[in-house]
């Protein structure tokens, strides 16, 4: 599912084809433009850059590096894509070396900052924040998993209800 990112006052989508690049809407010009990824890394999901702006979530080379990129602009204007940092999976989740297969991304959470991760030994939540993780359940079988982020208030309160997140994980098959 390719969702448009809101950042700044434009929106976002991810092209899809042979064009590696996102088509930004300006909603203040009403302006259409195209903007290239960088070519060595192959982009998974289009997102708010930590600090605002947009950024987005790939992955280069072996598939155990995670990259965040931010799009930012130098002092005469000119936007470009700087590496935000490198997330290593493999420093982060516990594999045994014949573990250490394919890790699929199956969804990221934005708003919790969580990605949703397949591995052959199950299926991890991974704090992008705090780099923890979580197993879910274990699973061989990568199907669709969407990350549902749902805020609810507790307790009674009127005027100063706490607001609490909860992200829960659906999974649809077939």
């Amino acid at each position: 599912m390719n969702v448009a990112v809101l950042a700044g006052d434009s929106l976002h989508w991810l092209l899809a084809g042979n064009f590696n690049g996102i088509l930004e809407f300006d909603l203040e010009k009403q302006r259409l433009a195209s903007i290239r990824l960088p070519d060595e890394v192959s982009c998974w999901k289009l997102m708010r850059a930590e600090g605002g702006g947009l950024g987005f979530l790939g992955m280069s080379g072996s598939n155990c590096n995670i990259q965040l990129w931010k799009r930012k602009a130098n002092c005469d204007g000119v936007a470009s894509w700087v590496l935000g940092r490198t997330i290593d999976l493999e420093n982060i989740l516990p594999l045994k070396p014949e573990e250490k297969g394919a890790i699929a991304i199956l969804a990221l959470a934005e708003d919790n900052n969580v990605l949703l991760l397949w591995t052959i030994i199950g299926l991890f939540v991974v704090d992008l924040e705090s780099l923890k993780f979580k197993k879910l359940f274990e699973t061989m079988i990568v199907s669709h998993y969407y990350p549902f982020e749902s805020v609810y208030t507790a307790g009674n309160t009127m005027s100063y209800a706490m607001v609490r997140t909860k992200l829960s994980c659906v999974s649809i098959s077939g």
